[in-house]
Parts: structure tokens; C-alpha cells; sequence
């Protein structure tokens, strides 16, 4: 703190704590090898892809694909956990995603979600995996030469140069 005529440097009274009832400050991230994570992840194209597949046994299994299962594969690359995905029903609303989450029925929750406060009180939220702002599509422009002095257009140089003697002749 600070004294009017020194300077003083507060001592280290204060003990930390760390989670796990430890002194050690925490590095890294959650260890997660080994475990098995219920992701719950939602159909929305280009996202989260479902399709239904028909294999040579003339039987139909369910196919995800997208960005949403490429993150997911990364994480398990990098985490070594173990996934385990589930399509979140068509019907369900994104509050109650969100709330299925809260209630345990996924793990994790992964999908196009807007982050509201009132689903703030359910869950907490990452930063944003996929930036989906709008954008405006216009042609590029040409390369054609701009004319500095198009602003003269307007009027022939006769009546600029009247103009100008008018201006000169009322200032005198």
C-alpha cells in the first residue's frame, strides 16, 4: 500500500487455497483422459449433419458429420476422452437443450445456441466456437482511373472562371 512518505511492501499473510485442498495453483486444463462425456449436439446444416446410411447388410445406421463433429474429434485428439454423441431431439427447443445440459441428461452441450440470459441461470457458456456474423456481398469495384477534378463537372470552366472573378471583384 501506499503511506505518504514510503513505500511499503504488504507482507504474504494470505494463504491460497487452491480447489482439492491444495497450495499448488492449478495448470493446465481439466483432465479428461479416459472419461466418457454425453455430448448433446443438435441438427443444424452445415453444423451438425445427420444422414442415414445403408450399409452392404442392407441395414440403416445414422451418419454425423460437419464442423460440430470435427471439433469434437479434435478435443477427443487432444483430451483423450471418450465421446459419446447423442442427436438431441427435433422437437426440443433450445432452452430446453440448454436445460437438458443443466439437468444432466448430456454432459456436454454443443450447437447453434444464442446466448441469452435466461439460459445464462441454467449453464455456463464457452466463447464462440464458429463465428456466424452477416455479411454484405457487393462486386469488387473496378480499376478505373478517378478524375480529382470531376467535381468541376457540374459547370464549363467559363462559368467557373466567372465565378471565381465574381468572388474576387466582391472581396476588393
Amino acid at each position: 500500500y501506499f503511506h505518504p512518505t514510503k513505500w511499503e511492501i504488504p507482507k504474504k499473510e494470505n494463504i491460497i487455497v487452491w480447489p482439492g485442498k491444495t497450495l499448488t495453483p492449478p495448470s493446465g486444463r481439466a483432465i479428461l483422459e479416459g472419461v466418457n462425456l454425453r455430448i448433446g449436439i443438435l441438427e443444424s446444416v452445415p453444423f451438425t449433419i445427420v444422414e442415414k446410411v445403408i450399409d452392404p447388410s442392407g441395414q440403416t445406421t445414422i451418419k454425423y458429420s460437419g464442423y460440430v463433429l470435427d471439433l469434437i474429434e479434435l478435443l477427443q485428439q487432444k483430451m483423450k476422452f471418450i465421446p459419446i454423441i447423442e442427436l438431441a431431439p427435433s422437437n426440443l427447443t433450445y432452452t430446453e437443450f440448454v436445460q437438458s445440459v443443466s439437468a444432466g441428461t448430456y454432459d456436454i452441450g454443443v450447437g447453434d445456441v444464442t446466448v441469452t440470459s435466461a439460459r445464462r441461470e441454467y449453464v455456463d457458456f464457452s466463447n464462440a466456437i464458429f463465428d456466424n456474423s452477416l455479411r454484405i456481398i457487393m462486386r469488387k469495384t473496378s480499376d478505373a482511373n478517378i478524375d480529382l477534378f470531376s467535381f468541376l463537372k457540374p459547370f464549363s470552366r467559363d462559368l467557373w472562371l466567372l465565378f471565381f472573378g465574381t468572388l474576387i471583384f466582391v472581396g476588393i
